[in-house]
Formats: C-alpha cells, sequence, structure tokens
C-alpha cells in the first residue's frame, strides 16, 4: 500500500520517585497494555493524532541518549514503522515495539545498563500521518501536548507495574518541547551557555557553525565531518592570567562533559601531541635541570590544570582530556615510582614567560 507519509517525533518524559530503581526495558505485552493508553491521552490532547500510526517504544532512556547526533532512537522507530504502514496504511494504527526475552529488535532503542542519573526519563514515541494532514497536526501538537498533554493515571499505573518504578509525573512531549526543556535543565545546572552546541547539532547538523564559549573557548561543528572541533590551549600558549587559563579550563571540560553524554563527536585542534594510551595532550617544553618527578598543577577553582613531568631532564607538561586519563596518569607515575609534588600556591610557573615550571 503506497501512501506518502511524515514523521512526527514524541517522547513521554516521566519524573520517577529519587532512591528508586526500576528496568528500563518493557517486555512486548507491557508495551503493547501501555501504548494504548498513551494512544487515548494523546487524541484527548489532538484528536486528528488518531488517523495515524503511533509507534510506542517500550525503552526508557535519559534525555541525552534519546538526544544524540542522527536522533537514533526514533530513526529506529522510523525503520520500524515502514513495513507496517507499507502493507496496512495508517489509520487508527498502533505500534507496540516491546522486548522479547529483554531484547528490543532494534540496538538503537536499548538504554545503558548502567542506572540513570537522573528521576527523569523519556520513552520515544513515533506518529506516522498523512503527508497532506502532517503539518496541521505536528503544529497543533507543538501549541498544546506539553500545556495539555499530561499522562492520565491509568497510563502512569501501567507504566510502573511494568518498570517498577514509582513516577511522581508524565508527560507527552514533542521533541521540540524535550529540547527545550533539556535547555532550561542545563541552565539550572550552569551548563546553559554550553547546550545551544548541543541544540545545534541535534537541530541543524548539515550547516557548519562557530561557537564562542564562556572563558573564550571557541568551537566549531563541521557539517561535512560531522563532528565539533574544539581549540585547545596549553598554559603557555594562553595570553591571559593563571585565574583566566582556569575559566577556560572550566570551560573546556563542561564542554567535553556535556557532548560526551549526548555522544557527540568532537576532535580536539592543538599543535600538542595526543598521548591515546594516557588520553593526555603533551607538550614539550625541552631540557631542564631538575631532577625527575611529577609536579601538579592546581588552580583552587578547577582542579588540576596539568602535570609538568620531568623525566631525564626532559620537561613534558601533560593535560588530561578525560576523567580516566587522570587515573591513568597516576597509575602511570606509581609504576614508575617517580615522585610527586603540589606547590603550595597551586601552580608551578615562571611569571616573567607565563609558562609551567616543574616544582624544585
Amino acid at each position: 500500500m503506497n501512501q506518502d507519509s511524515h514523521h512526527i517525533r514524541l517522547a513521554v518524559g516521566i519524573e520517577v520517585e529519587p532512591g528508586g530503581t526500576g528496568r528500563r526495558v518493557l517486555e512486548k505485552t507491557q508495551c503493547e497494555a501501555l501504548a494504548a493508553e498513551l494512544a487515548a491521552d494523546l487524541a484527548r490532547v489532538v484528536p486528528s493524532a488518531g488517523n495515524g500510526l503511533l509507534a510506542v517504544a517500550g525503552s526508557l532512556l535519559e534525555p541525552a541518549e534519546l538526544l544524540r547526533p542522527g536522533l537514533p532512537a526514533w530513526q529506529a522507530l522510523e525503520g520500524l514503522t515502514r513495513p507496517v504502514v507499507r502493507d496496512h496504511g495508517l489509520a487508527g494504527q498502533l505500534l507496540a515495539i516491546g522486548a522479547y526475552q529483554g531484547r528490543l529488535p532494534d540496538a538503537r532503542l536499548r538504554p545503558s545498563d548502567q542506572n540513570p542519573e537522573g528521576q527523569f526519563l523519556v520513552m520515544p514515541l513515533l506518529l506516522v500521518c498523512e503527508a497532506a494532514s502532517a503539518e496541521a497536526i505536528e503544529q497543533a501538537l507543538e501549541d498544546n501536548l506539553f500545556e495539555r498533554g499530561a499522562v492520565h493515571p491509568p497510563a502512569r499505573a501501567r507504566l510502573s507495574d511494568a518498570t517498577g518504578w514509582a513516577n511522581a509525573h508524565a508527560q507527552l512531549l514533542t521533541a521540540n518541547d524535550l529540547i527545550a526543556l533539556q535547555h532550561v535543565q542545563m541552565d539550572t545546572a550552569g551548563l546553559g551557555a554550553f547546550w545551544p552546541v548541543v541544540e545545534h547539532v541535534l537541530v541543524e547538523p548539515d550547516r557548519d557553525q562557530d561557537f564562542t564559549l564562556p572563558g573564550e573557548l571557541n568551537a566549531r561543528w563541521q557539517a561535512g565531518e560531522q563532528e565539533l572541533m574544539i581549540s585547545f590551549s596549553s598554559f603557555d600558549q594562553h595570553a591571559g592570567s593563571p585565574d583566566d587559563y582556569a575559566l577556560w579550563v572550566r570551560a573546556f571540560r563542561s564542554l567535553l562533559a556535556l557532548i560526551g553524554t549526548h555522544a557527540i563527536k568532537r576532535r580536539i585542534e592543538s599543535s600538542l601531541v595526543h598521548d591515546e594510551r594516557l588520553d593526555c595532550l603533551v607538550e614539550a617544553r625541552g631540557r631542564c635541570e631538575q631532577g625527575n618527578g611529577l609536579t601538579e598543577q592546581v588552580h583552587p577553582d578547577c582542579g588540576l590544570i596539568a602535570w609538568t613531568l620531568v623525566d631525564d631532564r626532559h620537561q613534558l607538561n601533560l593535560y588530561p582530556l578525560s576523567g580516566d586519563a587522570m587515573a591513568r596518569v597516576r597509575d602511570d607515575m606509581a609504576r614508575r615510582e617517580l615522585p610527586r609534588s603540589r606547590p603550595d600556591d597551586g601552580i608551578c610557573y615562571d611569571p616573567d614567560t607565563n609558562k609551567l615550571l616543574p616544582a624544585t
């Protein structure tokens, strides 16, 4: 059956009670029962949505698992609905995509095996409707769903029974609603200035974009490569004071952490060498007179900014690119039995040249 169709990305946002644990995947029969209730809730807000095919994924994701480049979970739903639309059309169809023996039919729908970090989870939905009526339905959903799309008690009860999670509230959302909610969440967490990077990758991934971020951190989304280029400056290269550099480091790490949770590919633009084993950028500073050892260069506002390593009379500055790098370097230095020091004033540097020095 040939039918021009349009996909509208939706989700259920679920506030789970703090301190609880539960299952993040629904079995097929559980998902079918829940899908019928959600379809009824959706039709109460926008009756014309009942004319399309609603696909419900039995998967509870964290927002960052759903909001990833290319929107892979929704792409999976698009692929799973195609045979149904082709064979049965759209009107009033309901497709519940639950698990069989704990396995979902597409890996892109599978949540992490780890316990969620927050109390807000999302379940992906996809509404497939006729192209001719899609614009009106989509606009009605954007206008009404966030204000009027509360999930009613029967659906919330089924969700709680299926997952074991008590939920304080559940809400039908458009993809745009979810993106806006995450922006608010990032503002609350002090990361709002970095959210435009993620939003651009989600909404306009095929357009290059430059970003000037806090701490004068510069980044560029490269549409052709589908990756974020981030310009790196070492302490020695940075033009500002140690306090200015600490602000830059905080911004750099905040951006890395945020794009990491959203699985955004990144590349660091730097003249330094990347040590893949340690996941550090390494800056060679030439010969020095101090004996072998490791200096921890620490700023009170952002913690460790770099290690200054002296090995065989050569100075290297090591800049970690991840939390794992911290542990890797410390383990590596412990195996080599190198003495470690931390200057009392935090950062050991030459005030005339503004370059890092090993502690004496």
